[in-house]
């Protein structure tokens, strides 16, 4: 009898073969990442430049957290702040200057509470010419001044608008969104606290308090925003935007007005000197007949 032989297999296949449905969606998932369309974003590149037209706001701690690193400019920018905080103009201030010395194109004030100081703008660059202010008239309705803001976005003359409208239905708020992404231009819009109650279409809603420590302080609370929740607010510094132009321009009127006054005072002295010699040759003349 012969031996039993015990024969072993060495066919085994052991090499991992990957399920073509596991294929199929990481492929399907890399062609979403390499997507790029406009308008449309996703929350893990909420802060790339390239989501989104941007104007970088002049303070770093803010251009950290907006998407993008700066105001959008084309979109609806709700602020909220106290009565009495005014904080519009060195908030903005930077980027509206590094924007106008880039652009061309008015900026255009819907009802604002108080007429800009104009020697500080100029002293950043930004011409009196350039503004165009809308004043809210009596019996005006709120919706009769959004309608402004509207037409002021489809103007191609047009770089920015600030509007200070308290109260506006939903409706009108998506008008306003609509026209300022559709248009590629920044609407401000600037309301009370009590608005931050409502739901709201603007990309980007902040809310404002002055620190009671230092004046030239600002506290800056991201309500809403295109990406992660910011828990914490923002402490800027408002300082260098907020009294250097105004003393600049005071300093240029000051000296302006000097000059004026010197030039004012030389013509008098000369209009004196030419009147005593004519004085003087008609009493000689009189004298001599």
């Amino acid at each position: 009898m012969q031996p039993h032989r015990i024969t072993r297999s060495t066919n085994c296949d052991t090499t991992h073969r990957a399920d073509p449905s596991a294929l199929l969606g990481a492929a399907r998932l890399h062609a979403l990442q390499a997507l790029q369309l406009d308008g449309v974003w996703r929350g893990s590149d909420w802060h790339g430049v390239q989501m989104q037209k941007v104007w970088p706001s002049g303070h770093v701690a803010l251009d950290a957290e907006l998407p993008g690193g700066g105001w959008p400019g084309n979109a609806l920018v709700q602020i909220q702040q106290p009565q009495h905080t005014h904080a519009e103009w060195p908030l903005l201030l930077p980027a509206l200057a590094r924007q106008a010395g880039l652009q061309p194109g008015k900026l255009v004030l819907i009802a604002p509470p108080y007429l800009p100081f104009t020697p500080a703008l100029q002293a950043v660059g930004i011409a009196a010419q350039r503004l165009c202010c809308v004043p809210q008239l009596p019996g005006q309705s709120p919706q009769d001044l959004a309608w402004a803001c509207e037409q002021a976005l489809h103007c191609r003359d047009v770089l920015a608008v600030l509007a200070w409208l308290p109260d506006l239905p939903m409706a009108a708020l998506r008008r306003l969104q609509l026209a300022a992404a559709s248009q590629g231009r920044p609407l401000w819009l600037w309301q009370g606290l009590q608005q931050e109650q409502h739901n709201s279409p603007a990309a980007l809603r902040l809310r404002l308090q002055r620190t009671p420590q230092d004046a030239a302080s600002l506290q800056v609370q991201i309500l809403k925003r295109r990406g992660p929740a910011l828990d914490k607010p923002l402490q800027l510094s408002l300082s260098q935007w907020a009294w250097a132009p105004v003393l600049q321009a005071q300093a240029s009127r000051h000296a302006r007005q000097s000059e004026e006054a010197a030039l004012l005072m030389q013509g008098r002295a000369i209009s004196s000197a030419s009147t005593s010699a004519a004085t003087s040759a008609i009493v000689a003349q009189s004298m001599a007949g």
